[in-house]
C-alpha cells in the first residue's frame, strides 16, 4: 500500500533530514518509527501524504501510497488521498479540531455516511458517548483524552484503508494513554487498517505495533519484527534509546533515601480554584524544601496544571494562599511585586510556544537578565553566555532563532531563561513530555544538576511515573481536586494505598518498560 523508494530530503543548507531512506507497508500492516528528535520521523509522516515543510525539499526518490505518486499528486489530488486512502493524525490532535464547531459537525464534515446514527456510531467506535448531549459540545467542552479520541474519529470518517500516527498520546497519563492505545489497535486490526505509527514512546510502539523502524539522521539503522527490535536490538544506538527508557520498578528499588529537607520555600494552603463553575482545587496543602522535588501526579482532568498556575499567579484561586519563604504573596502576577516574580519561573510544556519565533536564543535570555538584575550590555551577554554554559549548550547557539534549535535544545534555553530571573522555584509542567527518551533523560540529569548546585526547590508537574521515579524526592498524589496520598517516591509507588495512585501505577507497569 505504500512504497517509499531512495527518499532524500534535504534542508536549506544541504544537509540530509532523509537520506536514500527506502519503505514499504502493506495492507493491514502496523509499523512503528522510532529514533531521537531530528531523526526524521515527521518529515517521513508528512511525505506520506505529499507535503514537506518549509525550509526542506525533495533531492530525488519517490513515495507511492496506493500505487500512485504521492509527491507530483495535485493539492486536489492529495486532499482525497488524506481523506479516503491515507489519514494524517498530526502530534498535537487537538490542534486539528475547529474549535468554533460541536462535535457532529466535526464528525460529518468529512464523512461519507453524514447521518446522525453514523455519527453516533464513530464515537462510541473510540470509547465517547454517542448521545444528543454529547454531540452538541465543542472541543473546549472535553478533557485532553476525550478530544484526542474525537479527533480520531474525524481522520476516520471518511474511510481511509491507512492512518499516520505522529504521537498521539503525548500529553495524555497513564490509564489515558493505555485506553487511547487500545482503541487505536482496535480499530486498526476491524478495518484492517495499515498504521504508520511515530513515537518516542517505546512501551506504545511495543504496544501498538507489528514491526519497527529505528530511525537515526535520516537513515534506517535497525529495521524488524518489533520484538526482535525491543528484545534483542542488533544495533548501539537503538540499544541506547532503550536504555534511556526509565523502568519504573527499577527505578523505585534504586531510590536513594530522601535528602535532609532544607528550609520550606514554597508553601500552599487550602488552596481552592475553579474553572468556570466547575471546581478543580477542593482545599490542597503543600510545603515545598529548598532542594527538593516534589512530583504531582495526577490523572487528566485532576488540577495539576490548575494547581501550577495557581501558584505561578496565572490563575486567581477562589480561596486560600501561597507562601513564599513564609511570607504570603498576592494571588495573581500583576500583585506580586517583581522580587516575587522573578522568584517563581513557570517552564511550560510547550518550550517552543513560549519562545519568541524571531527572537534569538541570546535575546529572550539576555532580556530577562537586564529586566531583573540591571546590568550593562557586556555584562548580560557574558551572563547570557554563562546561563547557556549551565545547562549544557554551545555559546554560539546564542546567536540562533528557536527554530533552528532541537525539542531538547529549545527545552534548556527555557530552563536557561527561568535561571536567568534568579529562581528559587522552578515549576516544570510537564517539561518532557514531547522529548524523546535520550534528550528527557538529558534534561531530567540537568534540573537534578541544579539542584544540586544551586538549590533550587522544583515542582513537577508530570503524567510519566518514571520521571518521577527517577527525579523527585516526594509525589504528592491528586483525584479530582483533592490530595489522596503523599509521601517518598519510594513509598507512594512502590506501595500505593490509594485507588488513584493504585491505577496510574498499573497502568505505568504496562508501558513503563517495553518489553511486549
Amino acid at each position: 500500500m505504500i512504497e517509499v523508494d531512495d527518499l532524500r530530503v534535504e534542508n536549506a543548507e544541504g544537509h540530509p533530514v532523509l537520506a536514500g531512506l527506502t519503505l514499504a507497508i502493506g495492507a493491514g500492516e502496523r509499523v512503528g518509527v522510532v529514533g531521537e528528535s531530528g531523526a526524521g520521523k515527521t518529515t517521513l509522516a508528512l511525505a506520506l501524504v505529499g507535503a514537506v515543510r518549509p525550509g526542506l525539499r525533495v533531492v530525488r526518490g519517490q513515495v507511492r501510497v496506493d500505487g500512485r505518486d504521492v509527491l507530483t499528486a495535485t493539492p486536489a489530488e492529495r486532499r482525497e488521498l488524506r481523506r479516503r486512502v491515507l489519514s494524517y493524525l498530526p502530534q498535537d490532535p487537538p490542534s486539528a479540531l475547529t474549535p468554533t464547531m460541536r462535535i457532529a459537525r466535526q464528525l460529518r464534515e468529512p464523512a461519507v455516511d453524514r447521518s446522525a446514527e453514523a455519527v453516533s456510531r464513530r464515537l462510541v467506535e473510540v470509547g465517547l458517548p454517542g448521545d444528543a448531549e454529547f454531540v452538541r459540545r465543542y472541543p473546549h467542552q472535553l478533557s485532553g483524552g476525550q478530544q484526542q479520541r474525537l479527533a480520531l474519529a474525524r481522520f476516520t470518517a471518511g474511510d481511509p484503508r491507512g492512518l499516520i500516527l505522529d504521537e498521539p498520546t503525548t500529553g495524555l497519563d497513564g490509564p489515558m494513554r493505555r485506553l487511547v492505545l487500545d482503541q487505536l489497535a482496535e480499530l486498526a486490526l476491524r478495518r484492517g487498517l495499515a498504521v504508520v505509527f511515530i513515537t518516542h514512546d517505546l512501551g506504545a510502539a511495543a504496544r501498538m505495533t507489528d514491526r519497527l523502524v529505528v530511525l537515526r539522521g535520516g537513515e534506517v539503522v535497525e529495521h524488524a519484527g518489533t520484538e526482535q527490535v525491543l528484545g534483542r536490538p542488533a544495533e548501539p544506538y537503538t540499544r541506547e534509546l532503550l536504555a534511556a527508557v526509565p523502568d519504573l520498578r527499577v527505578e523505585v528499588e534504586r531510590r536513594p533515601p530522601p535528602r535532609a529537607p532544607g528550609p520550606v520555600v514554597l508553601e500552599v494552603a487550602g488552596l481552592v480554584a475553579a474553572r468556570g463553575r466547575k471546581v478543580v482545587l477542593d482545599g490542597v496543602s503543600l510545603t515545598l524544601h529548598r532542594g527538593e522535588s516534589l512530583a504531582l501526579l495526577g490523572s487528566s482532568g485532576c488540577g495539576k496544571t490548575t494547581l501550577a498556575q495557581c501558584v505561578a499567579g496565572i490563575l486567581k484561586p477562589r480561596a486560600g494562599q501561597v507562601s513564599l519563604a513564609g511570607e504570603v504573596i498576592a494571588p495573581v502576577l500583576r500583585g506580586r511585586p517583581v522580587d516575587q516574580r522573578r522568584r517563581i519561573q513557570l517552564i511550560p510544556q510547550d518550550a517552543t510556544g513560549s519562545l519568541n519565533p524571531r527572537r534569538t536564543v541570546g535575546a529572550a535570555i539576555g532580556r530577562v537578565v537586564r529586566l531583573h538584575r540591571a546590568r550593562p550590555a557586556d555584562a548580560v551577554r557574558a551572563e547570557t553566555r554563562r546561563l547557556l554554559d549551565l545547562v549544557g549548550l554551545a555559546g554560539e547557539l546564542a546567536d540562533r532563532l528557536p527554530r533552528q534549535l532541537s525539542g531538547g535544545q529549545r527545552q534548556r534555553v527555557a530552563i536557561a531563561r527561568a535561571l536567568a530571573a534568579g529562581a528559587d522555584v522552578l515549576i516544570c509542567d510537564e517539561v518532557t513530555s514531547n522529548l524523546d527518551v535520550q534528550v528527557a533523560a538529558s534534561v531530567l540529569e540537568l534540573l537534578d544538576s541544579l539542584r544540586g548546585e544551586l538549590g533550587l526547590a522544583v515542582l513537577t508537574v508530570t503524567h510519566d511515573l518514571g520521571v518521577i521515579a527517577r527525579n523527585a524526592d516526594r509525589v504528592l498524589v491528586l483525584d479530582r481536586g483533592r490530595v489522596v496520598e503523599e509521601g517518598p517516591v519510594a513509598e507512594v509507588l512502590g506501595h500505593p494505598v490509594h485507588a488513584a495512585t493504585r491505577a496510574l501505577v498499573d497502568a505505568a507497569g504496562g508501558l513503563a518498560s517495553p518489553a511486549r
